[in-house]
């Protein structure tokens, strides 16, 4: 279902922030699964223990009747906000189609970010297979040419949706990414089973060094690990920046002492269940797991990751 947002809609709000009348887009709703538990257990369910649920996308086209290639943008932990509206918006002036896939909304899910409400990554891996899939069948969208970008939270899916056994577990159909950009992720703390076995496609991670919520020490790790495996994968770095460095909906510091900060973290795939240093089942109270973490905007980190990106799908997609 497609509802186009015109000029008669002032203001939409979703999530922290506005779709103005004056950037027009489609609110497209699609098909996917809630599978039950949290973030790491249990881990990989299988298809059959989702239920059916109704997901909601913000589409952005570029003007013109031409096929575009499209990026789906995997929001953090506390929902759709500023960051992913940015994003949106930069890429679709680009001639970038853009999908905002809200993971939260039509789970009843406010915010991740403090652990007091659940959603397990088996949803939102199944939620960017599936708008895939939406984007693939859409007459001004070239399927082949359609990227991954996540943040945080989205960030991990934005990382994992390159295995193959998640896309053979969760995917609704054989389409697959032809890039997966990742923006400080929570992830690189996880360490998969099968790490190496991702898809022959560029990655890229972009992270600030002076995040302390995501630290950006174990990307360094993770990204030279794939990389000593010869896949296309690069950490790019921005000196000084935060959490939130590419949102300018957020103040130049803010400290949030509450949410959850797992940073510290090390967690490891064992028999298809995560385990923490000690050999016990990851969760979100996990002795390693703090709180308390800091975002912050960077207008001249913003402006360098919008050019290294804008550069990178560039040559991904082909154009000039």
């Amino acid at each position: 279902m497609r509802k186009l947002l015109g000029p008669a809609l002032a203001v939409l709000m979703v999530g922290a922030a506005p779709v103005a009348a004056q950037d027009p887009a489609e609110l497209v709703t699609f098909d996917s699964r809630t599978y039950p538990g949290g973030l790491y257990t249990p881990f990989m369910p299988p298809p059959e223990a989702g239920s059916p649920a109704t997901i909601l996308g913000i589409l952005r086209l570029p003007g013109g009747e031409a096929r575009v290639p499209a990026v789906i943008l995997a929001h953090g932990c506390s929902g759709l906000s500023g960051t992913e509206h940015y994003w949106a918006r930069t890429l679709r002036d680009a001639g970038i189609a853009t999908f905002q896939v809200n993971s939260f909304s039509g789970r009843g899910i406010a915010s991740i970010c403090r652990g007091t409400q659940p959603i397990n990554m088996a949803s939102v891996m199944t939620d960017v297979y599936r708008a895939l899939a939406v984007l693939a069948a859409h007459p001004r969208i070239d399927g082949q040419r359609v990227a991954l970008m996540g943040f945080s939270f989205g960030g991990r899916t934005a990382l994992w949706a390159s295995h193959p056994r998640f896309r053979e577990r969760y995917a609704a159909g054989p389409l697959r990414f032809a890039a997966h950009i990742a923006v400080y992720p929570a992830s690189c703390y996880i360490r998969l089973a099968d790490e190496g076995s991702i898809a022959d496609v560029p990655i890229r991670i972009l992270h600030g060094t002076d995040d302390d919520w995501t630290p950006i020490a174990a990307c360094r790790d993770y990204a030279a690990r794939l990389r000593g495996l010869g896949k296309d994968i690069v950490l790019v770095e921005y000196a000084g920046a935060a959490h939130s460095f590419d949102s300018p909906a957020v103040p130049a510091r803010w400290e949030i002492p509450d949410v959850m900060n797992p940073g510290g973290c090390v967690f490891t795939e064992r028999d298809g269940r995560l385990l923490d240093a000690a050999g016990d089942e990851a969760r979100i109270d996990s002795p390693c797991v703090v709180r308390g973490g800091s975002v912050g905007q960077n207008p001249a980190a913003r402006q360098q990751a919008t050019a290294d990106v804008l550069a990178f799908l560039g040559g991904v997609f082909g154009m000039r």
